[in-house]
């Protein structure tokens, strides 16, 4: 998903080592791009909150473009999409080609799985990881027949399994946004997050409450339960566009929820025992109205979360698209 009215288009320190440098910035949090001072901080959380009743608030360590991290020959436009937490890299999903990237936490470095395309239209909207016996990744394609594709643990794009899902859309392009994997009593389930309301097409005006189709996996292929998860009715975003969950010591899961139009983070709390949520959670907004376009969420501890912005008009964004930003939940 990317903005709407774009959703068409085509498209030192001089002394320190690299690694030196590497490493201070990832102990210290120190950040690629300024965060906002104190008092333009809080008037940017207040205009980002969108009517929102906001409880959190997140802290900037550091960002920087993907084009500065893992620049590819002959693409200009980095349609970040999904972003998942592996072995120390953040592994990101793109709707403008079928390579994967993976990206450093201090954001220095990074590149590309083996395999994939980096001229195909994939419509990869989200991803995560199977840790369970054999590892791998799994992608889901937005379009009005759902998809799942499988990679695997190292991404590899000569490695793909395309398998289906019995969720169908009205619409190619407001299917599913965000996806989540978890094993429960023994089978693998994945989360599909629907980007409009209640998994319909519809979306924006003063919001809406969003669904997650859960879905049990079936020899090569996924069904979902007739009714949907719904989000707690705190949470009315414009829009919905991705999803992360966390496993707690005590077997219940951190679920984090983005949203493009709305321009927040919702973190709540999944049941380890039903598909239910155990409270209202926590609303954050972004730091700014600059930050208009996020696609991906993953978290990389329990107060700390990664973020994916896709491409929009460079006018709308204020130069905070295409982009990796990690932040503090405080």
């Amino acid at each position: 998903m990317r903005n709407q009215d774009h959703r068409h288009r085509t498209h030192r320190l001089p002394s320190l080592p690299r690694t030196s440098l590497a490493l201070l910035m990832f102990l210290s949090g120190a950040c690629l791009e300024a965060p906002l001072s104190g008092s333009d901080s809080e008037e940017a959380q207040a205009t980002a909150s969108d009517g929102l009743t906001a409880s959190g608030t997140l802290h900037l360590v550091r960002e920087r473009k993907l084009s500065q991290i893992i620049p590819l020959s002959g693409i200009n436009d980095y349609e970040a999409s999904g972003v998942q937490l592996h072995a120390g890299q953040l592994y990101i999903v793109f709707n403008n080609m079928t390579k994967i990237g993976h990206v450093a936490l201090d954001l220095l470095s990074g590149g590309y799985a083996s395999g994939g395309s980096s001229s195909a239209q994939s419509q990869y909207e989200g991803i995560t990881f199977d840790d369970n016996a054999t590892q791998h990744f799994y992608v889901v394609v937005e379009q009005t027949n759902a998809e799942v594709v499988q990679y695997d643990d190292v991404a590899s794009g000569s490695s793909t399994d395309h398998q289906s899902t019995n969720v169908t859309f009205s619409s190619g392009n407001k299917g599913f946004e965000g996806l989540a994997w978890l094993r429960r009593n023994t089978n693998d389930y994945l989360l599909g997050l629907c980007e409009g309301f209640d998994c319909t097409s519809n979306h924006g005006g003063s919001g809406g409450r969003g669904a997650i189709r859960v879905m049990a996996q079936n020899g090569s292929s996924w069904a979902a339960d007739p009714t949907s998860l719904r989000l707690p009715l705190a949470v009315t975003f414009k829009d919905y566009s991705d999803l992360a969950l966390r496993l707690n010591p005590d077997g219940t899961y951190q679920v984090a929820v983005t949203s493009q139009e709305s321009k927040a983070l919702w973190i709540g709390r999944l049941s380890a025992t039903s598909w239910s949520f155990l409270d209202d959670g926590t609303i954050y907004p972004l730091p700014s109205s600059d930050y208009c376009n996020v696609e991906g969420v993953s978290f990389l501890s329990a107060s700390r979360v990664a973020l994916v912005s896709d491409m929009s008009d460079p006018t709308s964004c204020n130069n905070k698209d295409e982009m990796v930003h990690i932040f503090d939940l405080q």
